[in-house]
């Protein structure tokens, strides 16, 4: 091989090396931000624990039958008297 093709080896190897390694710190995050990760994730469970008081607490079975009843006792509104 020419010294030319040896040189142009060399540069490629020496450019990939660093750019390997700064992809695999890169995907590893820190301590920190896995705390981060971990809190957001309690708290957007906390949030939907909360919806799902909040949600029973509308929806009661008592407020369920009166729906009901008022559905059943409404009028149909086509009552009208044949001449």
């Amino acid at each position: 091989m020419g010294k030319s093709k040896w040189l142009m080896l060399l540069v490629a190897l020496a450019l990939a090396r660093p750019s390997l390694a700064a992809t695999r710190d890169s995907d590893r995050p820190d301590r920190e931000m896995l705390r981060m990760i971990e809190f957001l994730r309690e708290m957007e469970m906390i949030k939907q624990m909360e919806m799902m008081e909040d949600m029973k607490s509308l929806e009661t079975p008592e407020d369920r039958v009166r729906e009901a009843a008022t559905q059943k006792s409404a009028p149909t509104g086509k009552k009208e008297a044949t001449k």
